[in-house]
């Protein structure tokens, strides 16, 4: 599949697309590989979706043979004769050779921009990377380089409903596998596996971006029994879009960041919070929209209703055109991936039965959060229960919050992202986690913050592997800027690798915490 536009599917209805069991192998420039919009009760099945490694490869395996402070000298591992000589490199992650995968103990990733590095080739499969401040470098290093990275999805999906993707292994592309848009609305992912096909070599990456983000959508959506591994970013990311604005007259305000301005439309009901994420009380539909200054990301939005008063400088913009909810994810396995497990930035969400296992940088992150110059996601999350999950060593860099290493996270970024900042409104709501067990992990089972109604209870933990650094608080958890947290009826297999099980707390920002009914076990 060499054209540089999709396979499109365009407002089909009551459709079957059965690949027969066909392997469709894309090498192109541009664009997504399927593109479905508009489409009604239509399921996709039945076939394999692939890259062209050969002429091509998405990412390779290298060694740091030299490094110094303004270059780095990598060895290609699996090649005598790169087969692209104007090769890019976009991202280079730590590599562990145990699990065949990223994520080790101190590793780390280097960013060098959609353009790539400046290279230059000193043999056949020796490529000298320059750069400034490389001092992390050590000659004997393990990496994946990645050539690609969020360039051409696979299913780029938008506005349908009623949809089933089954029985379809994603073997690789060259972006994230599956983004979702618009108000879409009823759909499922039966049996879909992303992960590198057997018996072929060289296959350290499967989607070069999200295993699955939705953007935005209007929910409804379940996934059973599909495994996600080996790609560049997060398995599941599910959210929707927000903003930040500040009021410029009666009845509008100018936003200050808002990434997609497209879904600002009139009529659209948007709700206003204030900077804390509390409720502004004012919700209404957008009469007009104009442009103030576009390259600044500038508009006014004039709403029907007055705006009120900040408490701060400005609000947070839910365009509830938009709600990403009621969502079930079961029976999966989500493992080896770069990033975290899944992101859920959303309501009456069910996570049961899966198993996570070496997800780079943490197993289920539940936040929300806005900046002032990126990315603006989610409306908060609200009545989200994580049930008879696996977790195994899921944050093997020790990716943490507040400096504190985590499987779990619950919190906000405000402003900048990472942020520091925390509320007292529990924008992050009705949270129970049940009957799990964690295994190894690095630091925390999870860090809960700017949240309300959080329960842990009757789950399992279990650490028999040391740490190369160990933590003091592995496998306890911290709470701050919450309240009504319960850590009830745990059980901790006892392990002199867990010197301090446990439940810490900021006294100043907590109300409500209860901690009983824990107990340390012998085997």
């Amino acid at each position: 599949m060499t054209a540089d536009r999709p396979v499109n599917l365009e407002r089909m209805r009551d459709f079957i697309f059965d690949g027969g069991g066909a392997t469709f192998v894309w090498h192109k420039k541009r664009e997504a590989n399927f593109r479905l919009n508009g489409c009604e009760r239509i399921v996709m099945r039945n076939f394999k979706m692939d890259w062209d490694w050969e002429k091509d490869p998405l990412a390779s395996l290298v060694e740091v043979v030299g490094a110094s402070a303004g270059h780095v000298d990598f060895r290609f591992n699996d090649y005598e004769t790169f087969p692209r000589r104007d090769v890019r490199v976009i991202v280079v992650s730590s590599y562990d050779p145990a699990t065949k995968s990223v994520g080790i103990e101190g590793g780390f990733d280097c960013f060098a921009g959609q353009h790539g590095a400046e290279t230059e080739w000193l043999s056949g499969n020796v490529l000298r990377m320059h750069g400034k401040n490389l001092p992390l470098f050590r000659k004997g290093q393990l990496f994946r380089m990645q050539h690609y990275y969020y360039n051409m999805d696979g299913f780029a999906m938008s506005d349908n409903r009623h949809l089933t993707l089954e029985d379809i292994d994603i073997y690789s592309c060259a972006g994230s596998a599956f983004v979702i848009s618009g108000v879409q609305q009823y759909w499922e992912f039966r049996r879909v596996n992303i992960a590198a096909p057997e018996g072929m070599a060289r296959r350290l990456i499967t989607c070069a971006g999200d295993h699955c983000h939705i953007r935005r959508s209007r929910g409804f959506f379940r996934m059973e029994d599909c495994e996600f591994s080996l790609g560049a970013d997060d398995c599941l990311n599910a959210h929707d879009t927000s903003g930040y604005a500040e009021k410029s007259g009666t009845h509008s305000v100018t936003t200050r960041n808002v990434t997609s301005i497209d879904t600002f439309r009139p009529g659209a009901p948007v709700e206003l919070r204030h900077g804390d994420y509390s409720p502004a009380g004012f919700r209404s539909a957008i009469r007009s929209i104009r442009p103030v200054d576009e390259e600044k990301g500038m508009y006014e939005i004039t709403f029907e209703e007055p705006v009120p008063e900040p408490v701060d400088c400005g609000f947070v913009l839910f365009n509830w055109t938009y709600d990403t909810r009621n969502i079930i994810v079961r029976n999966c396995f989500f493992h080896d991936n770069r990033a975290r497990g899944v992101l859920l930035l959303g309501r009456d969400i069910t996570l049961e039965n899966n198993h996570f296992r070496h997800n780079d940088m943490g197993a289920v992150k539940i936040e929300t959060g806005y900046t002032f110059n990126l990315w603006s996601e989610g409306y908060g999350a609200d009545n989200i229960v994580v049930r008879n999950n696996r977790f195994d060593s899921v944050n093997p860099r020790g990716a943490g919050s507040d400096g504190k290493a985590r499987d779990i996270y619950m919190g906000v970024y405000m402003e900048t992202d990472p942020s520091t900042l925390r509320t007292d409104y529990p924008i992050l709501s009705n949270i129970l986690f049940e009957n799990n067990t964690f295994k190894d992990s690095y630091g925390l089972v999870a860090f809960i913050s700017s949240a309300g109604n959080v329960t842990f209870r009757d789950n399992t933990f279990v650490n028999p592997t040391p740490r190369r650094e160990p933590l003091p608080c592995r496998a306890a958890f911290y709470v701050t800027n919450a309240n009504g947290v319960r850590i009830v009826n745990n059980r901790y297999i006892a392990s002199p690798n867990v010197p301090n099980p446990g439940v810490y707390a900021d006294p100043d920002s907590v109300k409500g915490l209860v901690a009983a009914g824990n107990t340390v076990v012998s085997e």
